[in-house]
Order: C-alpha cells, then structure tokens, then sequence
C-alpha cells in the first residue's frame, strides 16, 4: 500500500506550507444524481438481506365479442403482478491519519490554517456524494474503466484508459481499484492505488497507479475494490436499467419478459439527431400510453449536450439594426438553460459521453439500510479506532475511522425510461 493515507509525510507537510487562509479546491466533487433518487414505500423488506420490488404487468386482458341472446361468457381473468428483489450493498471509505498530524493541527493558526483531520472528515461525506455519483453511471458490476487498445502492457504506468464510456472519469485519486481480464470471465489480475487521474477532456484518460498489477494488458477492466472476481456484483446504475437487451434478468425476473425491458434507440455510431431523441420519447409512449410522458429529463454528459448546440448552429439568425451588424456569439452561453422537447437536460460530468439517457426520477428509487451513510461504530459508540501493527501486535500512532454506505437502486416502470446509445463522440471531446 502506497504513502496515500493521512501520514504526516502527506498531510501534514501540505498543512504546514500553506499560509493562505482559504485553501483552493483542486479536486472535482460534483454529485448529479442521487440527491433525486426518493426513498419510496414500494419496496418492502422480505428478510435481512433482501427487498421486495413489485410490478404490475396486466389489467385483466381477456376480451371477446359476446352474443347477449343466449351467448356463453367466456372465462375470466384478472389483474397480474410479478416481484423482483433487491439487496443494499454496502462501501466504505476509510480515513487514517497519524497522531502528529491531529497535534500539529490543534496548534492554532500560526501553525496551520485548520485541523487537517476535522478537514478530512467533512471532506468525506463529499466525496461520498460523488462516488454515488460516479457509481451509478456504471451497470451493476462495478466496472468503472477500461484499458485502452493503445495501452502495451508490460507494467508501464500510467494505465491509459479508453475514451469511452467513462475514460478515467468515474475513478478518484487514491482509490483502491482492482484490475481484471476484459474476457467477460472478470479474472482478477491485482490490485492497486491510484496515485494520479488525468481526465481533462479532450486528452488522454489514464490513471497512475502504485504498482500495475502482472499481466494488465488493453480491454482489461478497472473494477471497484472489494467486488468478487468472476461474477462481481456492485450497485445497479443507469446502464442496468436503461438496457433494451431480452437477455439476462433485471431483479431476478428474466429479461424475456416485455415490461422489465427498457425503451431506447440504437445510434450505430452516428452523430445525435432529432429524429433519434423523437423516437426515444414515442417509444416510450408506444409502450405505455401518452400518459406515461411525464416528468422525465433527459441526462447527459457535455459531449452529447455539445452534440445538441451544434445541431442549432446552422439555424442561427443574426438581425442587423439599419445595416449594422450589432455582434456575433456562435456559442450559447446559457448551457444550463437548454431543453429538449420542453424537458431538461440534466448536464454530468461522470456520464457515459456516448448516451443520452431520458430518466424518469419517479421510477428510480433506492433502499438504503438503516440510516446510511453513516460513521462505522462498535456497541460502545467508538467511531476512532487505535491501528495495530500486525507484526508485533502493538498499537501505532495512526488512527483510523469509516464512512460506510448502504443502499442500492431498482426502478419500478422500466418501459417509462428510454435512451439513445452508441452515439459519436463530438471532436475534441
């Protein structure tokens, strides 16, 4: 394990060097998605582990002409559900620090600007909030990057990652991540921490690690720490839900079943157009009625909403004032404010840059255990814990605390979502 916990050798030497009162944010810490993501009451708990989500698939569908002089009723029907179960999964992140860091930074101002410990602390229930957002952009198997087709192996670090979906942008600096085979058979190669991100836009992704693990090479798979190798199983994200694929299943029912398969269109590789955002919305209301276009948004990342504004550049109109042309912006500013068919467009830095996805937040809900997030106690209420040097048995100056996570996500109405997927990537993106 790298130097990356908080170590005087990595705290403290950034605390005591900085005499600006404010410290800058250098570190992305955007969080989209779940703060809209309820906690509703059609979920039920079946046991310790497990909850139960139900569907209805049918009214009762048997209709027949009927001859009222002296006809015979046909045999009835009625109302038909299924149910699907879901299980809250649980993540951690853990926070160590050394006892000269936690003194150096009771030492008052003329030492440091504030504690580096209580700093950390708050910093974590922020970076939680981005991880749920990073996490829900991956499709249930906790596949998080891909190695690059460019990447020669052989332990060279960094480990450049493919453009897309995600490039490097769903991993953090000084997350543990494992590597495994990109064969569909998830065997575990290693594990490693990332010492470094390079997700600009427009660059190269890749991720600088502590020690590449033996035998990464291109279409190997970044994978979240702690999930199993062979058939890894993490929270279920936006590509699990909005998947048109017959095949597999979708909370235990099979995916044969019409009502649990998603709406969507397939790009094929071609730039985003009107025609495939009209088809994304009338397949979803082919499928269930005029109704069911309600309060959907259309989720996207940057390059998709840049895909959008270029298909206005040619529709552009500049009105001159007595034959003076009074300026030219050939950019919109107001990015924030752009709509499609009257819906907004829920802009993410974390999305998959070759998908748009149209989300209905009233399908989308999350059962969480207990009161999650939450600070790992024993029954005493201890939440520091001494850290143990497992060589000789004796406590060491470090101490260690955990902000654990418990929940996981289902959406009731499958056939109410709807995207559009395998989209070009706009240039320079």
């Amino acid at each position: 394990m790298p130097n990356l916990p908080g170590a005087a050798s990595t705290t403290q030497e950034l605390q005591l060097e900085a005499l600006n009162e404010v410290i800058k944010l250098l570190i992305e810490k955007e969080a989209k998605l779940d703060s809209r993501i309820s906690e509703r009451g059609s979920i039920t708990p079946v046991s310790l582990r497990s909850f139960r989500i139900r569907f209805q698939t049918a009214f009762p569908g048997n209709v027949a002409m009927f001859n009222l002089d002296g006809g015979i009723l046909p045999a009835g029907n009625f109302s038909q559900w299924v149910q699907g179960t879901t299980t809250p999964l649980a993540y951690v992140i853990p926070v160590e620090y050394s006892r000269l860091v936690d003194i150096v930074g009771e030492g008052g101002p003329k030492v440091v600007s504030e504690n580096p410990v209580t700093k950390t602390l708050a910093d974590v229930a922020v970076q939680m909030a981005k991880n749920r957002d990073q996490f829900l952009q991956q499709s249930g198997d906790g596949k998080i990057g891909q190695v690059d087709a460019t990447y020669g192996g052989g332990g060279a670090n960094p480990i450049v990652l493919a453009n897309s979906p995600w490039g490097a942008r769903l991993i953090s600096q000084g997350q543990q991540v494992q590597v495994m085979t990109g064969d569909g058979n998830y065997t575990l190669r290693g594990a490693c921490y990332v010492t470094n991100v390079n997700n600009k836009l427009g660059g190269v992704q890749s991720i600088t690690v502590d020690s590449v693990p033996a035998g990464t090479v291109a279409g190997d798979f970044i994978m979240v720490a702690g999930v199993a190798a062979t058939t890894p199983v993490f929270l279920y994200g936006i590509p699990y839900f909005h998947n048109t694929s017959t095949t597999g299943t979708y909370l235990g029912i099979a995916r044969t079943q019409s009502y649990v398969v998603a709406n969507g269109v397939a790009a094929g590789g071609a730039p985003l157009s009107l025609p495939m955002l009209r088809a994304a919305l009338s397949r979803v209301e082919q499928s269930l009625g005029t109704d069911a276009l309600k309060s959907q948004v259309w989720h996207a990342h940057p390059s998709q909403i840049q895909a959008y504004e270029e298909m206005g550049f040619a529709k552009q109109e500049i009105l001159m004032s007595n034959g003076k042309m009074p300026g030219f912006d050939g950019v919109t500013a107001n990015v924030g404010q752009f709509t499609i068919a009257g819906r907004e467009i829920v802009r993410n830095i974390h999305a998959d840059n070759t998908r748009i996805d149209f989300m209905d937040f009233g399908s989308w809900l999350k059962v969480v255990w207990g009161k999650a997030p939450f600070w790992f106690k024993n029954r005493s209420g201890q939440w520091v814990f001494q850290i143990y040097d497992p060589a000789s048995g004796n406590p060491t100056a470090n101490e260690g605390c955990y902000y654990v996570d418990a929940r996981q996500y289902a959406v009731d109405n499958p056939q109410a979502i709807s995207s559009v997927t395998g989209l070009k990537v706009p240039v320079f993106n």
